[in-house]
């Protein structure tokens, strides 16, 4: 963490503002809500000009950046809902010792990557039941000592979870918003109904999206 762009990357930074885009949108529509998208474009192609470009774009920032940790515990329950492993090893530790014969604790060369490190994290200091703590050491080590091509790799895709996650919890939130407006809305269209719907469905979709890029550390 010694390097700025660990702490405020460019990836880092587009990914927050992309990602808080469904949030803005939601606060908007929850302050002046609109009967339909054929009500929202025109109210959108009026305001827009070059002049209010960079608040919306700060405000867009603000809003990813702000909502990461609340992103984090609303991706990790929903792993917990859909029975996802997020972490970077998953269950391969025990899946692998539970494969491996008990008895067997010479790392032979043949065995392959994977065997051969299980068996020396058993061997050393048992198979942790608590697997997290290795990620943050996987990370750490990356970046003492691995190249600045892998680092950037690295940072790309997880800025590129952060944005999906963002999206998630953006569209999910807009859901929510858009379904409030139901009952605020003049007329009561299919519109208005399937709204909510297509947002929810984007929510999820885009939560198993940014499960793609779980394994940032390895790409």
């Amino acid at each position: 963490m010694n390097q700025l762009k660990f702490s405020l990357g460019p990836f880092e930074l587009f990914a927050a503002i992309i990602g808080g885009i469904p949030l803005l949108l939601a606060a908007f529509l929850l302050y002046q809500p609109v009967d339909g998208l054929q009500d929202l474009m025109p109210v959108i192609k009026g305001s827009a000009s070059w002049a209010i470009a960079p608040p919306v774009l700060f405000a867009s920032y603000v809003l990813g950046g702000t909502f990461q940790g609340i992103t984090w515990r609303y991706f990790t329950l929903l792993c917990k809902l859909f029975n996802q492993n997020y972490l970077y090893y998953g269950d391969m530790f025990e899946a692998k010792s539970k494969q491996l014969p008990s008895e067997l604790s010479s790392i032979s060369p043949g065995l392959s990557f994977e065997d051969r490190l299980v068996l020396l994290v058993r061997e050393k200091i048992g198979i942790p039941a608590q697997l997290s703590w290795l990620d943050t050491r996987l990370t750490a080590y990356l970046q003492e000592y691995e190249k600045q091509t892998i680092l950037s790799n690295a940072e790309r895709h997880l800025a590129t979870h952060i944005m999906y996650r963002t999206w998630s919890f953006g569209f999910c939130w807009l859901s929510v918003v858009l379904t409030l407006n139901l009952f605020r809305s003049t007329a009561t269209t299919l519109e208005l109904w399937l709204l909510p719907v297509g947002a929810l469905l984007f929510a999820y979709l885009t939560f198993f999206q940014s499960l793609q890029f779980k394994r940032w550390n390895n790409r």
